[in-house]
């Protein structure tokens, strides 16, 4: 902290400098969060902070400078490109190069049908299979997602939420199967439905039941899977949406808050739990104020855990997060500058102290990434992790006055979220009053008009044009679904349901729809299901007797 009287010089140092050069009266600039940033920024900005108070050291509370001592000094982050789509043999394939590629992990995405729990032969299903993800009905689909793949032994990442249970179970099916033990399964799972409530409007069942599923998950896996993390917050989904940096952290929090106190209600203790939980957020090119919002982030995320719920175990405190470039930063025009925006993020992911990073391909944005996209963005990753020399000490942005100040800033406009939150009950009476919908298409909106108006720059969008570029659907290849390929899955789900017991199913289902009912804890009888190859289609349907339908609040 510099004294009192050196405070005062560099004050009036910094008054004579600025009207020196006339900066007294030039136009303010502004973050989107609204925060003005000066010319210059020094250590009067950041005289109110106390070094180890508020920033301290990685690995140790309050974690603003990362949740590990030394990071990714002698190891880097798990970088990945997220991969599914036509059939679970296509993405078996396409596994299997990125891991000869490097990547050290498999990370999934699932078609809709998936998602909304409808089995690739459903009629509802008929024009959604594979079409954005893979399609995921049976634990058999599990079996040859991982076939002559290590399964258990490389870590399994996947972008599910409301019918994360449903897969798990799978997953522990499929690995047993081969003699691999639930206790040595390793990755996570996204398993957040209030996020999707809020962004995607593909949350399954009633608000109520889908946190009583999610909080199963979490129970079972505290117990019986010590090394997989069972929920993965999901802010991208709320940046996908729409949100500012303050509103995804902010409405992040207030979601874990509510599986936390559903988790302790139960009688789970905060130390056995909250080191389970991680989130996964989205990141801009704004390269400082990513930073910022991270470093923020991890540090408020520790006060809350300690000083709201009494967390004594420093795993609990410590923030844990994957960071992926922002979905909504991605253009369609000249879609190969989004190797340049995504790059960006990457680095601030990096500089922010990430622990995972899923790059996106470039042509995301209106197709399913091909073989040499998705090598393109592994690469990418590759280079920030091996080529730059930025992991070589821990948090390098940590010191600079503007890093700091801003740091502080973020972690006040969060904080004003997750209090806004509160105020209308939490995160599910939030989300069911359209409380959160409004305010990110709010922000949603005021971006949309900033573009539109030319305030804000988008290159090759409203700046910057190139005139008689051709579209780029027609000049680039476009990943065509396989149909023969996807005919066959819904013929291979078909036989199966055709060859099991049909008793065995229909005992299955009577167990679990009782459970449900009893408020038991569902995983045993959904990995029983599992088992025995019940579909998440049949799973489903008989939750939703039980369950009911989420419905999504009127925003009017």
């Amino acid at each position: 902290m510099v004294e009192g009287n050196d405070l005062k010089k560099i004050t009036q140092e910094q008054e004579r400098w600025e009207k020196e050069y006339g900066l007294k009266d030039s136009s303010p600039i502004k973050t989107d969060l609204d925060i003005e940033i000066k010319a210059i920024y020094t250590p009067v900005d950041v005289n109110l902070s106390d070094y180890l108070k508020d920033i301290g050291f990685p690995g140790e509370y309050p974690f603003t400078r990362g949740p590990y001592p030394e990071m990714s000094r002698h190891k880097p982050w798990r970088y990945s490109v997220f991969t599914g789509f036509d059939t679970p043999e296509d993405t078996n394939r396409r596994w299997k190069f990125l891991y000869k590629a490097g990547q050290p992990s498999f990370s999934i995405v699932y078609d809709l049908p998936s998602h909304m729990g409808l089995d690739s032969d459903d009629p509802q299903a008929e024009d959604d299979v594979g079409r954005v993800g893979i399609p995921i009905c049976t634990t058999k689909d599990i079996e040859i997602l991982f076939e002559d793949l290590p399964i258990g032994k490389v870590p399994f990442y996947s972008n599910m939420e409301t019918l994360a249970p449903l897969i798990v179970a799978m997953y522990i099916a499929a690995a047993e199967k081969r003699g691999v033990s639930q206790k040595e399964l390793s990755g996570s799972i996204s398993n957040d439905p209030l996020s999707t409530a809020v962004s995607k409007s593909t949350t399954v069942f009633s608000l109520r039941h889908s946190v009583r599923l999610a909080t199963d998950l979490i129970e079972y896996a505290a117990k019986q899977l010590p090394k997989f993390y069972p929920i993965n917050i999901k802010g991208v989904n709320m940046s996908e949406g729409g949100a500012n940096m303050a509103q995804e952290v902010g409405f992040s929090f207030s979601n874990a808050l509510c599986f936390l106190n559903e988790a302790l209600e139960r009688g789970l203790k905060v130390d056995e739990i909250a080191p389970k939980f991680t989130f996964f957020f989205s990141t801009t090119p704004h390269i400082f104020e990513e930073v910022a919002k991270y470093r923020a982030a991890r540090r408020l995320w520790a006060k809350l855990l300690r000083d709201r719920y009494g967390a004594k175990n420093p795993a609990s405190m410590a923030l844990k997060f994957t960071a992926l470039a922002c979905p909504l930063w991605l253009q369609f025009e000249e879609p190969e500058l989004n190797l340049v925006r995504a790059a960006l993020a990457g680095l601030a992911q990096a500089l922010g102290g990430a622990q995972a990073t899923p790059h996106p391909g470039f042509d995301e944005v209106f197709a399913i990434p091909d073989q040499k996209s998705q090598s393109l963005a592994l690469g990418t990753q590759q280079i920030l992790a091996e080529e730059t020399n930025i992991t070589k000490t821990v948090d390098p942005l940590g010191g600079s006055f503007y890093i700091e100040w801003l740091t502080n800033q973020m972690e006040h406009k969060i904080v004003n979220v997750l209090q806004e939150v509160e105020n209308q009950g939490g995160a599910a009476a939030a989300i069911e009053s359209g409380y959160m919908k409004r305010q990110i298409l709010e922000y949603y909106h005021q971006v949309e008009r900033e573009i539109a108006n030319g305030q804000r720059v988008i290159v090759r969008r409203n700046k910057y044009q190139i005139e008689g570029e051709r579209d780029p659907r027609e000049r680039l290849t476009m990943h065509k679904p396989n149909m023969e390929a996807i005919n066959k899955h819904i013929e291979r789900l078909k036989s199966l349901k055709a060859s099991r017991s049909h008793e065995q199913v229909k005992g299955c289902l009577t167990r679990l729809k009782d459970a449900a009912r009893e408020k038991k804890n569902l995983m045993p009888y959904l990995i029983d299901a599992a088992k025995t190859y019940v579909s998440i289609g049949e799973m489903t349907r008989t939750l939703k007797e039980v369950f009911g339908e989420f419905v999504p609040p009127a925003l009017i």
